[in-house]
């Protein structure tokens, strides 16, 4: 378990390098769609630090005469599940399109979204409420753009309505993006399932609730979630460093940070390797 925590916080000093490597980047002409790439990998890597800093248990005053302490499996879990779709979301909209008048396009599409869902929200806060009527144009304007889009028109009808409801996935689901970002088809099922029991209340997630288990026990309950962000983060810092030159010499001019990446980067296939492997092992004992 230490060791695994060990590369955790490395994974994250790597993550961090490749992304001061770009940090203060004046943003190409033409190249408008990586404008939001860095708050977004931010957001990615503010609920993989919480989730590790989740480990150590949560203690609360004591009340009752009662000592309060926990390790809060559900929310480590619900990161998880956010972490996850983060990455899953930068890989479609900036990695997966082979042009970058397509990342353009669908980074348009889902700031469109974003912007008409604030438009959505009832406001009774006057500062708040100048934000909408300040964005309504620029709404508007960002409809005309994705319209205007040649890529638009290639889109079946059904595809260009979602295209102006700025519903940036077309239908697809998480399980498909993680196909299309090649993570192994069952190693997601199963993890996305069960974090999806936490987040939605699944019964599943009560009924490992009301299982009795001590701190210990709910912390080895809880020792694979670094597992999955050692992934996570493997995964994203690749991507990562295949948009940014600056990034990828980072990566490449350390052995020690290729390694670890290298360790915690699973393809599908790779995975598959590794799960028939094992079971062959399993049958041998």
């Amino acid at each position: 378990m230490k060791e695994r925590n060990d590369d955790y916080l490395r994974m994250m000093e790597v993550f961090l390098h490749c992304g001061q490597a770009v940090a203060g980047k004046t943003i190409p002409a033409g190249l408008s769609w990586q404008k939001d790439i860095e708050p977004l990998t931010m957001k990615c890597l503010f609920h993989l630090g919480s989730m590790y800093a989740l480990q150590d248990g949560t203690k609360l005053p004591d009340m009752l005469g009662v000592s309060i302490g926990f390790i809060d499996i559900p929310s480590m879990t619900i990161l998880a599940r956010a972490a996850f779709e983060n990455y899953l979301a930068f890989n479609y909209i900036f990695v997966q399109p082979a042009t970058n008048e397509e990342k353009q396009f669908r980074y348009d599409v889902w700031r469109l979204g974003g912007l008409k869902d604030r438009q959505k929200f009832v406001i009774s806060v006057p500062e708040y409420n100048a934000i909408q009527q300040k964005e309504a144009p620029q709404v508007a304007e960002l409809e005309q753009k994705v319209a205007g889009n040649p890529l638009y028109h290639q889109l079946p009808p059904k595809r260009q309505v979602e295209a102006i409801r700025g519903q940036w996935r077309f239908d697809k689901s998480w399980g498909r993006l993680a196909e299309m970002a090649d993570i192994h088809r069952t190693f997601f099922g199963n993890l996305y399932t069960y974090f999806c029991s936490y987040a939605h209340t699944g019964n599943l997630s009560v009924i490992q609730m009301a299982e009795p288990a001590v701190v210990e026990e709910q912390r080895r309950r809880a020792a694979f979630l670094p597992g999955v962000g050692l992934f996570i983060m493997a995964k994203y810092i690749l991507d990562y460093c295949g948009l940014f030159p600056e990034s990828q010499e980072v990566l490449n001019n350390n052995r020690e940070y290729r390694d670890l990446v290298d360790e915690y980067h699973f393809s599908a296939d790779r995975w598959e390797e590794y799960t028939q492997g094992k079971q062959v092992a399993d049958d041998q004992v």
